[in-house]
């Protein structure tokens, strides 16, 4: 399961980088070229749906890593019993919604049929708007793959915060130049 893990971080990652450097050159060439005077009359829906898709798969990575916004706090807190059952309707209220979002999605894009984009006529509609269903079933993936781990920091009381600061001091302890500051404190 860690494998499958760490491939789907990777993939999820590699995916955004690359959404966001092709959004950042189609921004930056577009910028160059009305200032030379050729703008650029497709820029701004390309933009606009890549933002799309880099929000979805940039969820799906979020979600790999347990990093949206959650009341870990509260969770910590409660008694043991409590714990497991709120992390259990937690995971099922999430997981229901993406795939009712998923299964709305691949419907909405059987209704577009032959349409394409306004600027661009040969990228079919349902291209661009495929962020929507492929994002959420990537955001289900991710949600079950990093149960496991999330289950059992739940169990252990430990919240998101926790395991980013000891991550951050795991991280200082294996880093050369604070190792090499310590020796010089020491």
């Amino acid at each position: 399961m860690d494998v499958l893990f760490n491939i789907v971080k990777k993939l999820l990652t590699i995916i955004s980088v690359l959404i966001l450097s092709a959004l950042t050159l189609i921004i930056i060439v577009s910028i160059f070229a009305r200032f030379m005077g050729m703008s650029l009359y497709w820029y701004d829906e390309i933009s606009a749906i890549l933002l799309a898709w880099l929000t979805f798969y940039g969820a799906a990575l979020c979600a790999l890593n347990r990093s949206h916004m959650g009341f870990g706090n509260l969770v910590a807190s409660l008694p043991l019993h409590l714990k497991k059952i709120v992390f259990v309707c937690n995971e099922v209220l999430v997981i229901g919604f993406f795939a009712i979002l998923a299964w709305a999605g691949f419907y909405i894009l059987a209704i577009f049929g032959e349409e394409t984009l306004t600027s661009l006529d040969f990228i079919p509609l349902a291209v661009s708007q495929s962020a929507l269903p492929i994002g959420c079933v990537l955001f289900i993936i991710a949600e079950i793959l990093s149960m496991p781990k999330a289950f059992k920091a739940v169990l252990d009381g430990k919240t998101q915060d926790d395991e980013e600061i000891e991550q951050a001091l795991k991280d200082v302890n294996e880093n050369a130049d604070m190792q090499m500051a310590k020796e010089k404190l020491l």
